[in-house]
């Protein structure tokens, strides 16, 4: 299973957008979260985003506030609505996973719902190539997977589209292994919902 061929595919043949970013301003609790990061981060920090897709409403959001945002995405059509969405911010059309910026480049680094579109047995290697790149004491906000699977649905928002995630058990060891101390969790959703995500806010040791 090529999950990266089927995910940029998923990404791009389907309605995405229509189906989850309706919304240009984030939620009550996404809101509350982003709040939280940059309460902690300087007024001019830089922030990078694995997985922007169109840039909202979360790069907006952050750019809105001051912060120096470089977001990267592989699908050709986030990226060029990126780029009109939140022309203040730097996009990158690459894989994020094979994409390096070299050590202590960000202040924090966030991923919404992109991580377990990688493979996962790839997943530690990125989440200690994003404590590299971050400054000490640096923080990442993600959203990671409440189960242990790997699926594929044949028809997500029109076009296919793969998982491939641990639980949350997994990932705390995980980011521990990283360097990474968790500040704040908190679930999204239920466990019987269609979206239910684990949201991390963790600090690099």
């Amino acid at each position: 299973m090529d999950i990266r061929k089927i995910v940029k595919k998923g990404y791009e043949k389907g309605n995405y957008v229509g189906f989850f970013r309706t919304n240009t301003q984030p939620n009550a609790m996404e809101k509350k979260l982003l709040d939280r990061l940059a309460c902690s981060l300087p007024k001019d920090a830089k922030i990078l985003d694995l997985g922007c897709g169109t840039g909202i409403p979360f790069d907006k959001y952050l750019v809105n506030l001051g912060f120096r945002l470089t977001g990267v995405d592989f699908a050709s059509n986030h990226i060029a609505s990126a780029r009109k969405n939140v022309p203040n911010a730097k996009f990158i059309e690459s894989d994020f996973s094979k994409l390096g910026f070299g050590n202590k480049q960000f202040d924090a680094i966030i991923a919404f719902y992109s991580i377990f579109h990688i493979p996962r047995d790839e997943q530690q290697e990125l989440f200690n190539k994003m404590n590299s790149m971050l400054i000490d004491g640096g923080l990442i906000l993600v959203t990671l997977a409440t189960s242990d699977s790997e699926d594929i649905d044949e028809n997500w928002t029109g076009a296919p589209m793969a998982w491939s995630q641990y639980d949350p058990a997994k990932y705390k060891s995980m980011l521990a292994q990283a360097g990474f101390e968790i500040v704040h969790d908190e679930y999204e959703g239920q466990p019987s919902d269609t979206e239910y995500h684990w949201w991390v806010l963790a600090k690099k040791e």
